[in-house]
This record gives C-alpha cells, sequence and structure tokens, in this order.
C-alpha cells in the first residue's frame, strides 16, 4: 500500500488547517478556560514583568513600564495594542517558536467577542501573509465558538483571491462551530452546492474538520453521513473520522472496523493511509508500535505506508521500517520505493545507502529508480549506476535516462 500524493496532501493539509487552532484551544484549556488570566503572557513570560526588565511593548504608553495602555488602569487593552504586540512576537523566527505562538494566542484571548469584528480588520491590514493566515483563522474560530453563522458567512465573503489559504479560513471556522453544532455545519456543507470547488484543497476542506468533530459525539452517525458524499471529499471525510479518534485505542479500532466493511477495497486502503498519514506526523513512535502490533498478513501494506511518512524526517528510519519483515519478492520494490523517494531528497545519501545493501539483481529497480532521480543533478554518478543494472532491457533503460 504505496502513500499516495492524495494520502499525503490531504494528511498534511489537514495538519495545517488545525496548527492555530491547536495552539488557541491549547491556550485556553491550559489557563482553565477564558476566564483565567494569561499571567505573565502580555509581559513575555518567565514571571519577570516587562517594566523590571525594561522593556516597553508596543502600544504601550510612555511611563506605564512597557504594559500595553490600559492593563492596569481597569481597562481592556485596545484591538490595535493587543494586534501590535502579536506581530512583535511573530516576527523573525516567532512563528516557528511553539512557545512564541503560545503567547501570540494568549494575547488573542484577551480579544472580547464583541471586538472580533474590529480586530478581523486589523488582520485584514497585514502584510505578511502567513501572519495573517494564522490571526485570521484564530479570530475566525474564536468568534464561530459563539456565532457560527456570523464567522462562516465573514470567511465566505473575505475569501476572494486567498486561494487555499481561504479553505483553510473556512476549516478553522468548521471546527470551531462543528464543536457547538456539528448538524449546523453539515447543514451549511450540503446547502454550498457549487459555490466552491470540489477539489481536496477547495471547498471539501472543511469535511476534515466537521467529521472530527461528528465522529467524537457519534460515531456511527459521522460514519452513515460518509455515505453521502462523494469525490475527493470522502478523503478529507475520512481523514477527519479518523483525527477524532488517533489517540484512543478503542475508538480507532471501531472506526477501522468500520473502514473494513467500505465495499471499495482502494477505499479501504485509502482510509488506513489517511489514519497512519496523520498519526505519524503526531506521533511517530506511537505509530510504529501500533503498526509492528499488527497481524503479520498485514503488516506488509503498513509498513510501506508508516515508512514512507518516516522517511519524510528521517530517511535512514524510514527505509529501515519499510525494509524490515518485507518478503525476497516484497523487497525489489521496497528498495525502488525507498531509493526513487531519497533521492530526490539526497542523491547523495541515497547513493550511499543503497551502496551499502546486499548487492544483487533484486536492486536492479532500486537502481533503475536512482538514475531517474539524479540524472539531472548529477548525470555522471546516474550513468555510472545505469551500467550496474544487470538485466539487460532495463540497463539500457537507465542507460538512456542517463545520457
Amino acid at each position: 500500500m504505496k502513500l499516495t500524493p492524495l494520502a499525503i496532501t490531504t494528511a498534511g493539509l489537514l495538519w495545517l488547517a488545525t496548527l492555530a487552532g491547536a495552539y488557541y484551544y491549547g491556550k485556553a484549556r491550559g489557563t482553565g478556560g477564558g476566564d483565567a488570566p494569561a499571567s505573565s503572557a502580555l509581559a513575555g513570560g518567565g514571571g519577570a514583568s516587562a517594566q523590571s526588565q525594561g522593556r516597553h511593548l508596543p502600544g504601550a504608553a510612555p511611563g506605564t513600564g512597557g504594559v500595553a495602555a490600559g492593563a492596569d488602569s481597569g481597562k481592556p487593552p485596545s484591538v490595535k495594542a493587543i494586534l501590535a504586540q502579536m506581530k512583535e512576537k511573530m516576527r523573525g523566527g516567532g512563528m516557528q517558536n511553539p512557545a512564541s505562538m503560545m503567547k501570540v494566542m494568549g494575547l488573542l484571548d484577551k480579544i472580547r467577542p464583541e471586538d472580533i469584528p474590529e480586530a478581523l480588520t486589523e488582520a485584514e491590514a497585514m502584510t505578511d501573509p502567513q501572519q495573517k493566515m494564522t490571526v485570521l483563522m484564530a479570530l475566525l474560530g474564536k468568534w464561530a465558538e459563539s456565532d457560527g453563522p456570523a464567522a462562516m458567512k465573514y470567511a465566505e465573503e473575505h475569501s476572494s483571491g486567498m486561494g487555499i489559504m481561504a479553505q483553510i479560513g473556512k476549516a478553522s471556522v468548521a471546527g470551531a462551530w462543528a464543536e457547538k453544532d456539528p448538524e449546523a455545519v453539515w447543514k451549511w456543507y450540503k446547502d454550498q452546492g457549487d459555490k466552491d470547488t470540489g477539489g481536496v484543497m477547495g471547498g471539501n476542506m472543511v469535511l476534515a474538520s466537521l467529521f472530527s468533530s461528528l465522529a467524537a459525539k457519534d460515531p456511527d452517525a459521522a460514519f452513515a453521513k460518509l455515505q453521502e458524499i462523494e469525490g475527493p471529499g470522502r478523503s478529507m471525510a475520512l481523514a477527519g473520522l479518523f483525527q477524532s479518534a488517533l489517540f484512543d485505542a478503542e475508538k480507532r479500532e471501531s472506526l477501522l472496523k468500520k473502514v473494513d466493511s467500505l465495499p471499495d477495497e482502494s477505499e479501504r486502503k485509502q482510509a488506513r493511509q489517511m489514519m497512519l498519514g496523520q498519526w505519524a506526523m503526531l506521533a511517530p513512535e506511537e505509530a510504529t508500535a501500533w503498526v509492528a502490533s499488527q497481524p503479520a498478513k498485514d503488516q506488509s501494506e503498513l509498513r510501506e505506508t508508516m515508512g514512507t511518512m518516516l522517511m519524510m524526517s528521517d530517511p535512514k528510519k524510514g527505509a529501515a521500517f519499510m525494509i524490515e519483515g518485507a518478503t525476497d519478492e516484497e523487497k525489489p520494490k521496497r528498495y525502488a520505493d525507498i531509493v526513487g523517494s531519497w533521492a530526490r531528497m539526497d542523491t547523495n545519501a541515497a547513493g550511499t545507502w543503497l551502496s551499502g545493501q546486499s548487492q544483487g539483481p533484486h536492486l536492479d529497480d532500486a537502481r533503475q529508480s536512482f538514475v531517474g532521480a539524479a540524472s539531472e543533478k548529477d548525470p555522471e554518478s546516474a550513468m555510472a549506476w545505469a551500467a550496474t543494472i544487470t538485466e539487460e532491457s532495463k540497463r539500457l533503460s537507465a542507460t538512456t535516462t542517463a545520457y
């Protein structure tokens, strides 16, 4: 069961669409809900005030010790002041620093529901696309908690020209709204008709958030609704179903049994790919252990899928996992898949790894894969590898490619 580009894309998009939401909800729940103060988040954390550190935060009035205007006067800080501090924390490498992003979402939590429209206007004026989308997603998700229809209407009306980011914004709204009223989100989706494109990166992206919430409340009802969806949307819905159960073994196994009842074999395989794709990104060690615990007859395809995901972050580890337990009949294809994927990322490392394997005709397909990947980057090495292929027709084909 080779991991398809669709499965990889869907898993990656699902992760991207929920990233900002995870920051926001993690912050809110970590402080015991939205009513708890964010302690030192506004001042930069660490228990020390901005005044004691001699910093002047954006939006602070002179002589206030760096605290945003209104923070100590009983008045809530202005939306402009909060957004200015958020932008400051996201500058440079801030968006790649989870601690900084948690502080950003802590600041966002200080925006009152009635101030969200003003905050959205400020966010729309941001010039950095990444910062803008992160803040918009989080603001829309927060708004959807109290007024899902209004938040979705805003997302629809302000999505022109934003491409995939517009769909991620709608997915953020759908996720928060569906936690309160999944049936309302389902009705909204069904009423869309042909308004949005139906591709994985189009209007169907909201299905991941929706089905995650549906499955969390009623897995049977969610699975029944799956039968009403056709085309690429089913992939997103399946991904959402498993998102709600990745870390609940009982629920996960229950969903897998339901998937086994699907009449289409390719869809059954794709569903498992969706589950493993998400799990591998969030908890690779746990997902790897699960694959290793499955019956031997099921492990072959699961290892191929899991190994492909592992190779994205650790090619050597992923390759070892794919080869482990492979039969002599399976090995030629596994070697070819490994080398083809690895050589496109790092030709030298892939060639070194291939040279270290037990040589023989079983590596002909892998050598041919290497030649295909290396021919443009390193034609000399590609030609040398083509010459090592033992089967004449494959050697001739690889030589032509390298030449």
